[in-house]
């Protein structure tokens, strides 16, 4: 209770500061946790009910991300974002796994270090937008909607490389059916329970029990897609798309969305923070840690901003949807978590991948808040 209490309290504390200097707000929380962990005071340390309480808050982050979007726009334009996602996969594969030859010379490790800086973890990109109003922007669409393909993708990726050796066909096979039912199941799913909403609305005037519903009904479809393969924040981003696009879709998210901003999100970002222990290591692994991090971002401005200019956007926005997919965060971590417990990768690359994690996490969100700001101050 203690360490809830710590990191509500300094994680605002952070926030008000961060808001201040003009900063993101994501910034403070992710600042906290470093400040209140391992990394400095020592003072928290992450444990099962915090990982519980965290994971509750990206779910409850991308349910009103996915409530903020319109079905027939995310629809219109799903051929777009497949093409960003693609180019946003393969570039960081590619400069990942070349780069990391620096490092260590073995085909497995290298093609890790690729892998695992492909798939975007788009939490801290939706609250930034969410922030900043502008998560209904063609950016903010873009961004969610090529970071559900980006998301399956990645994992793909690196469950080929995790398994490299030992996977059959059969077995690539049936993980791709896994992910096809899902998708299928949460569409007929969806398609049940928007008529079952719809007829709720209609006996609750006072929008009192759909709060309840809505959350249920998201973890219950993360839940689904965790087990059939898939990452649990794309089933609650689904569920919101269905809770958002009914009549009532707008009084919900304010309720949910008080609860989540109060409790939850703060929760979920310093627990990243949390994740940073003490490193001791020497010189040249900073400065190759440094590196990777640039080429992590570097590597998804070009390919997601490559991707999103052949379908059209602009060069500003292009540029922006880039940088919204640069962040990396619960999916990584997951990645080089299994990693390692197979024997893939040691300690020394598993807390590389943390801090890069970590470094990539606190610099994006600046410079998607700069991104639209700078755009700002030319038009004024």
């Amino acid at each position: 209770m203690l360490d809830i209490g710590l990191i509500i309290l300094v994680v605002k504390i952070f926030t008000i500061i961060t808001q201040k200097i003009k900063m993101p707000k994501v910034l403070g929380g992710l600042i906290a946790g470093i400040v209140l962990g391992p990394a400095m005071l020592n003072i928290v340390q992450n444990s099962t009910i915090l990982e519980a309480l965290s994971k509750f808050g990206i779910i409850l982050i991308m349910f009103l991300a996915g409530m903020e979007t319109s079905i027939k726009k995310f629809v219109s334009n799903s051929n777009k974002y497949v093409i960003i996602a693609a180019l946003g996969v393969l570039v960081p594969l590619i400069l990942g796994a070349l780069f990391s030859l620096i490092y260590i010379q073995d085909l497995k490790t290298n093609l890790f270090f690729g892998a695992v800086i492909t798939a975007t973890s788009v939490s801290i990109t939706v609250e930034t937008l969410i922030e900043m109003k502008k998560i209904k922007s063609s950016v903010g669409l873009a961004i969610l909607g090529a970071g559900v393909a980006d998301d399956i993708m990645g994992i793909l990726f690196l469950t080929i490389v995790m398994n490299s050796g030992n996977l059959h066909f059969s077995t690539f096979a049936f993980m791709i059916l896994k992910v096809l039912l899902f998708f299928g199941m949460a569409l007929i799913i969806g398609l049940i329970l928007f008529k079952v909403f719809e007829k709720i609305e209609e006996k609750d005037t006072k929008t009192e029990q759909m709060p309840t519903y809505s959350i249920a009904f998201a973890l219950i479809l993360a839940y689904i897609a965790e087990k059939l393969g898939v990452s649990g924040i794309i089933g609650a981003y689904i569920a919101g798309l269905v809770i958002g696009n009914t009549e009532k879709g707008r009084k919900v998210k304010g309720k949910i969305d008080l609860v989540v901003h109060m409790i939850f999100s703060p929760i979920f970002f310093a627990s990243v923070g949390l994740k940073l222990g003490k490193i001791d290591f020497d010189i040249s692994v900073w400065l190759f840690i440094l590196i990777f991090t640039a080429i992590t971002i570097i590597s998804k401005i070009i390919g997601n901003g490559l991707g999103a200019k052949i379908c059209g956007y602009s060069k500003e926005k292009s540029i922006q949807i880039g940088i919204g997919m640069a962040t990396r965060g619960e999916v990584a971590l997951i990645m080089a978590d299994e990693a390692k417990k197979i024997g893939l990768i040691n300690e020394e690359i598993f807390s590389i991948v943390i801090i890069t994690v970590l470094l990539v996490t606190l610099i994006t969100p600046i410079l998607l808040h700069f991104s639209f700001k700078k755009k700002e101050m030319v038009i004024e």
